[in-house]
């Protein structure tokens, strides 16, 4: 007598639209074995699609008969309809020929079907691909409708890194800036930018920051900075012959769309060349900013430590080539620390400079102080003469045709002069309060650099040296100093004693030729920061 195996499926979204219950199934089908007094085996009861035979209880049934060769023939697999055993018309009929090797018949209850009759294969063929063209059809909507809201600027799916899915009342889904993620990735974004770190070390200080958020793993990150979602805007992917364009989203950018522009420059390395990998080690600050001294070695100097004998561990900087460079990273900080002491204004320089800064910025704008004021004239005139002509109009001495004219010009020529007064810019009154404040935190820049962490301290060199260090074993000289630092560190001794076809040294600031014998004369200059 021939066994039979039942087989029951129903995936989440089937039970909850359509009802297809699992005990619903087994009750049916184990009522249809009772009425033809055929004895059940097992029951496998399924909780996955149909889409493909890759289930886990369906390949329990596969192996099962695989093992018991000897058992399996004569029998069958009993399911409720055809799409319980198959959605994939390809699939299932591959299916049925594998179980007909293994000797075991499908069977349908409420679709049966001899398969022995070659007519009832073209039922066969109804049955499995109705299924099929159902699901391929709701896919085709849906994939059809998130194409649409992507065109609407709605972001459909799990919130990406930063952001959170929310509802409105009205029940519409929203994506928006998540409390603690949007600001660290935000922050991402501007070291970026800034090229100030290499973007693996970025990621780093984030996960450090982020305290190992699942979230915040080295593939999401990746994907978000190159993500043009941040700035507000959503990608619509090609499809058939449509490209692929960008719309502007109704979610909330994290940073503006100039600032995803330069990050992506600096991926790409067209804003600047990326900096060699940096690895935060507060022992060595300046690695990957003092270039090797050799002259025929153009590499930037790294660095790592050594272990002694006696377990402590000793820092260098030096050269990555077969030239030998090498400096103790001791030696090179201390010098450095002490060159930026020696940078200090004098006491009195900084006050001396704000007064200088807000009485050139005043000449400046004086042009632009009057224009405003005869704007301002010009506009009020036209405004007394709207109000009189208002008042004739309801005296009855100007007719109402007149007066629309009047109306017309006047208000004409204010919009023109409002247009022209918001072109010109407006002179703050908190500028002197706010060059003092930032000044003063530059004045004290040897301060900030030794109290600072390593990141402000990287942020410190590569603000105040463009291009890079060089380290002759004694004292740091660079090619170019940021001309805003070099300007604030002008002293008094020195501003007044100018030479012409010289560069700043990095000392005083003053203008001086290389000396002779010093270093041989090129038509290069350099600036050279001394301690003596």
């Amino acid at each position: 007598m021939r066994k039979a195996d039942l087989y029951i499926r129903v995936s989440t979204d089937e039970q909850a639209d359509k009802g297809y219950s699992q005990r619903d199934q087994e009750e049916r089908l184990r009522k249809y074995c009772e009425i033809k007094g055929i004895p059940i085996r097992n029951v496998y009861i399924e909780d996955h699609s149909a889409k493909s035979f890759q289930r886990p209880e369906w390949q329990k049934f596969l192996s099962t008969l695989r093992k018991n060769k000897y058992n399996r023939t004569g029998s069958i697999v009993l399911f409720t309809k055809w799409d319980r055993f198959s959605r994939n018309a390809g699939d299932a009929y591959q299916m049925i020929n594998q179980l007909k090797a293994f000797g075991v018949e499908p069977m349908a209850i409420e679709q049966p079907l001899d398969l022995s009759i070659p007519e009832n294969k073209i039922m066969l063929a109804f049955y499995l691909a109705s299924p099929e063209v159902e699901n391929d059809r709701r896919a085709l909507n849906i994939f059809h409708g998130m194409r649409r809201a992507r065109k609407e600027g709605r972001y459909m799916g799990v919130a990406p890194l930063g952001y959170v899915n929310k509802i409105t009342e009205d029940k519409k889904k929203y994506i928006a800036p998540h409390d603690f993620e949007a600001p660290l990735l935000k922050w991402a974004f501007e070291q970026i930018a800034s090229n100030s770190f290499n973007t693996e070390q970025i990621w780093k200080m984030v996960r450090e920051k982020a305290k190992g958020r699942a979230r915040f793993s080295k593939n999401n990150f990746w994907l978000a900075i190159r993500n043009p979602l941040y700035c507000g805007k959503i990608f619509v992917p090609p499809y058939k012959e449509e490209k692929g364009f960008l719309v502007t989203g109704q979610h909330e950018p994290l940073i503006s769309e100039k600032l995803f522009d330069d990050v992506q420059d600096v991926l790409d390395g067209r804003k600047r060349k990326i900096k060699p990998k940096i690895v935060s080690i507060e022992n060595l600050p300046l690695r990957g900013f003092i270039k090797c001294p050799n002259p025929k070695c153009d590499r930037m100097l790294t660095g790592s430590a050594s272990k002694g004998k006696m377990g402590n561990y000793y820092y260098y900087y030096h050269c990555i080539s077969s030239c030998g460079t090498r400096f103790k990273a001791e030696i090179v900080n201390e010098a450095f620390i002490k060159q930026l002491r020696h940078l200090s204004p004098k006491e009195g320089m900084v006050d001396v400079f704000i007064e200088a800064f807000i009485k050139d910025f005043n000449n400046k704008t004086k042009t632009q102080n009057t224009d405003r004021t005869n704007i301002i004239d010009e506009i009020n005139a036209l405004n007394k003469r709207y109000q009189n002509a208002l008042l004739k109009n309801a005296d009855g001495e100007m007719a109402d045709d007149d007066f629309q004219e009047v109306k017309k010009l006047t208000k004409g020529k204010i919009e023109v002069l409002e247009r022209r007064l918001n072109d010109l810019a407006v002179v703050g009154t908190e500028i002197k309060d706010l060059v003092a404040s930032t000044l003063k935190k530059v004045a004290n820049i040897d301060r900030r650099y030794e109290n600072g962490d390593i990141e402000e301290k990287r942020l410190i060199v590569s603000s105040m040296f463009p291009d890079f260090l060089e380290f002759d074993g004694t004292r740091h000289r660079t090619p170019r100093l940021n001309s805003a630092i070099a300007l604030i560190y002008q002293n008094n001794s020195r501003l007044q004693d100018k030479k012409n076809g010289t560069s700043l040294s990095f000392l005083d600031l003053s203008q001086e030729v290389i000396p002779l014998g010093f270093e041989p004369r090129t038509h290069t200059l350099k600036v050279y920061c001394s301690t003596s």
